[in-house]
């Protein structure tokens, strides 16, 4: 589709663009788009599901897990937009008939799982609400713009993907090792697992619909994490192999086994099923817009590809 006709522009996705996306493609592609309220960020920002497609095995794909990661929200929404347009049009993708594959299959992207994070990494620190939870200290270090484009956490100063029950303990001995005890702008696990409202609305959201496999998108580094433990079914190796081969990214194991507590071992040691953390892109963090164009181009077809395999 034409640049010029999109409704997602390439733009920082904060919070304000996000709903006003999200709100005209539900006006432009009616009942090819259900949108779901999964939950709410700790400063009440509404956390929302895009479902797409009729079949029952579905696959969740989801982004925006840390702030400063916020192209991954961007690469949600666009490929989302294209996934509508092509389905209503009656068009293929990457040689596939989207309508065949969200018939009889079906996706769901979570955009922005964690949109206080967003904010504060493209907006800045002062959020209404944030001195709420967050010390002095981290406040007063909130109002440096550089500080906050490294914010991966919550408003409450957790990281999300720290913060899943699945191997929790360990990385919480990791983070304390390392000198992180509390909150911080990355790497603090919280006081538990599931502690954070982030974290239980894809909790939840999986416990309600047994998706067939989930790809979390985080950047940098052009790699896909596909294994867990002894929780990796012999199938994922095989999904990560043309996962690989369509986007050019390289195929990793975790740098040890305290490697833990996020979406893709959460969701592999509770459902014994694939899942996948997919690192976009490669250099400096936040990724600057102006490599958006090339970014999406080499992982369209391997997005298409996520949702049929």
């Amino acid at each position: 589709m034409k640049e010029s006709d999109r409704i997602v522009k390439i733009e920082p996705p904060d919070d304000g663009r996000l709903k006003m996306w999200i709100e005209r493609l539900k006006s432009a592609y009616g009942n090819l788009l259900e949108v779901s309220v999964i939950g709410n960020s700790l400063l009440g920002r509404s956390i929302c599901a895009l479902h797409m497609g009729s079949g029952s095995r579905r696959v969740l794909y989801c982004g925006g897990v840390h702030g400063r990661e916020w192209i991954t929200t961007l690469l949600m929404m666009y490929f989302a937009e294209e996934l509508l347009h092509a389905y209503r049009e009656g068009q293929r993708m990457c040689e596939m008939d989207v309508g065949k594959l969200l018939h009889s299959g079906g996706l769901t992207i979570i955009p922005a799982l964690n949109p206080d994070g967003i904010e504060i990494a493209i907006n800045g620190g002062d959020c209404p609400g944030l001195r709420d939870y967050l010390s002095a200290d981290l406040l007063k270090n909130c109002r440096s713009r550089e500080f906050c484009r490294r914010w991966k956490s919550n408003a409450r100063g957790v990281d999300i993907n720290r913060n899943f029950d699945a191997g929790w303990d360990e990385m919480r001995s990791v983070a304390m090792n390392g000198g992180i005890c509390g909150p911080s702008a990355g790497g603090w696990t919280g006081e538990y697992p599931e502690s954070e409202p982030e974290t239980r609305a894809v909790v939840q959201l999986c416990e309600e619909v047994r998706f067939r496999h989930v790809m979390a998108f985080h950047s940098q580094g052009e790699e896909i994490y596909w294994n867990y433990r002894g929780f990796t079914p012999p199938r994922a190796h095989l999904m990560a192999r043309v996962l690989s081969v369509s986007s050019g990214y390289a195929l990793c194991q975790p740098q040890s086994d305290a490697a833990a507590a996020g979406l893709k071992d959460w969701f592999m040691e509770k459902y014994h099923a694939p899942a996948f953390t997919v690192e976009i892109g490669r250099g400096e963090c936040p990724i600057p817009l102006g490599c958006f164009r090339f970014l999406y181009s080499r992982l369209r077809e391997m997005l298409v590809l996520g949702a049929a395999i």
